[in-house]
């Protein structure tokens, strides 16, 4: 580890993979904003009295959904990414960390290419105060993700058209992934409450006509579908050639696991998870033997520059 970090000196500061360029106008955004937050809200209301099935929730959530849903509905903005619960659970902050994935990123990507998807469709409001730097780094950490992906499996992102993924933070992976330019359909499952950040993010940042939840109104260019999770016994035809899940999957409950895993992946041919092995939902080995045991050819590594997590890829 000590080796690791000792790297962080030679990494300069021309590794930024951020262009002015890509960012929405204020107006685009704010109008844009305007809109979703007036519609996830409306969706809110007509939803709020479904149950959502208590063991798809983690204990260790109860409090932060209480703090989100009275943010959501009494005082969202902009800069929603500097609240501190968004900011302490969905974005990734560690600047060590960050500057080696910078470096990795840096020999992977062209700049030009790295810069489009890192930058793309953000602005200004999502890169004010403290979230500047907290956008930035998240967004590098998820292209990292995808990097490594295609370099363990050998399968390109460009090739997929189709995402399921699972626990969608606030949408950011699905804008990095958008990006590439070439996914037609990218589906997050998520619950309730995070769909409607999902919508409101997705929405400012990619167009209000690009993004529906599974149970509205149909959209002629929707790429992005958020289907909110309310219980484990509801059958689904959801499909996408890679699935997706970093660290969302592991830190959700037993039953939750085991429905991901009774949906068959929801089809998908690559895997891409992200966990750390102290908090799981599955046993010891169970998930790898659970994958071998149906054909899956699985590469799990560990991620050097954060203790306790891993990689794991799997094709079929």
């Amino acid at each position: 580890m000590k080796d690791i970090f000792s790297q962080l000196s030679s990494i300069f500061t021309r590794y930024n993979f951020f262009s002015a360029k890509y960012l929405c106008t204020h107006e685009t955004s704010a109008n844009r904003f305007s809109k979703a937050l007036n519609e996830a809200r409306e969706y809110f209301k007509e939803h709020q009295q479904l149950k959502i099935a208590p063991e798809l929730i983690h204990e260790s959530w109860s409090q932060n959904i209480a703090a989100l849903e009275s943010y959501f509905a009494n005082q969202m903005n902009e800069n929603f990414i500097s609240n501190g619960v968004v900011n302490s659970t969905m974005v990734f902050t560690n600047r060590k960390a960050h500057k080696l994935e910078l470096k990795n990123i840096s020999d992977a990507f062209d700049k030009n290419v790295a810069e489009e998807i890192i930058s793309k469709n953000l602005n200004a409001a999502f890169l004010s105060g403290k979230s500047r730097r907290s956008t930035l780094i998240n967004s590098a950490h998820h292209l990292h993700h995808l990097m490594r992906f295609e370099q363990r499996t050998g399968r390109k992102i460009k090739a997929i058209q189709s995402v399921v993924e699972f626990g969608g933070g606030y949408g950011n992976m699905a804008r990095v992934v958008d990006n590439f330019g070439t996914c037609k359909t990218y589906s997050i499952v998520d619950l309730l409450l995070f769909s409607y950040i999902q919508y409101v993010f997705l929405s400012t940042a990619a167009g209000n006509d690009r993004i529906a939840f599974n149970d509205g109104v149909s959209k002629v260019n929707t790429r992005f579908h958020l289907y909110p999770l309310f219980r484990t016994d509801t059958p689904t035809n959801l499909r996408g050639e890679l699935f997706l899940s970093t660290w969302a999957l592991s830190e959700s409950t037993r039953a939750t696991y085991e429905w991901v895993i009774s949906c068959d992946w929801f089809g998908a041919t690559s895997l891409l998870l992200a966990y750390n092995e102290h908090w799981q939902p599955w046993h010891e080995n169970e998930l790898e033997e659970s994958l071998a045991s149906n054909g899956w050819l699985i590469i799990k590594e560990t991620i050097p520059f954060l203790p306790g997590s891993y990689y794991l890829f799997a094709t079929r």
